[in-house]
């Protein structure tokens, strides 16, 4: 499908936190996790939006919010310079196929080049086909860490602190 002219995509600020926080929110009860809970959304959010290294921009259409994208950049001497990564695409279910997930992909893509970004980057769920349909359509490639070829890189995580 193509574009609605109802479709918007825009910098996400303090102003649009309550959307967000309820995007937010949808993501992850559509992933089944179960943190972070809607308290420390609020709490967080903030913050995360005053960070000059995170960017927010939420879909609407017809003015009403149905998707989101969160950016991370940080200086990387593997990039040699700056490094741009989708941390998070989320779509409402009932907006889904209107092209809001390519949009906002798009965002992300452009606001990375405005900020001079030698590399962007996401990871995705290897079982998610469509996400990956529409990260080739956009001329993303799937990647294996060049100094360990034959393998899938393996994200590890320890949890830090009390939430």
């Amino acid at each position: 499908m193509t574009a609605s002219p109802e479709l918007r995509v825009l910098p996400a600020g303090i102003a649009e936190a309550p959307a967000l926080a309820r995007l937010i929110a949808g993501f992850r009860d559509h992933l089944r996790a179960k943190a972070p809970s809607d308290a420390e959304i609020e709490r967080e959010l903030p913050r995360a939006l005053a960070d000059p290294a995170l960017e927010f921009a939420c879909a609407w259409l017809g003015g009403r919010p149905v998707g989101y994208a969160q950016m991370r950049f940080w200086s990387s001497v593997w990039a040699c310079g700056l490094e741009a990564q989708l941390d998070d695409l989320y779509v409402v279910p009932s907006a889904r196929g209107r092209d809001v997930g390519r949009s906002l992909l798009r965002y992300a893509v452009a606001r990375a080049a405005v900020r001079g970004a030698g590399r962007f980057g996401l990871t995705t769920n290897e079982g998610n086909g469509a996400a990956q349909a529409l990260y080739r359509s956009e001329g993303l490639a799937p990647q294996s860490h060049a100094l360990y070829p034959g393998g899938r890189e393996v994200l590890w995580v320890k949890e830090l602190g009390a939430r």
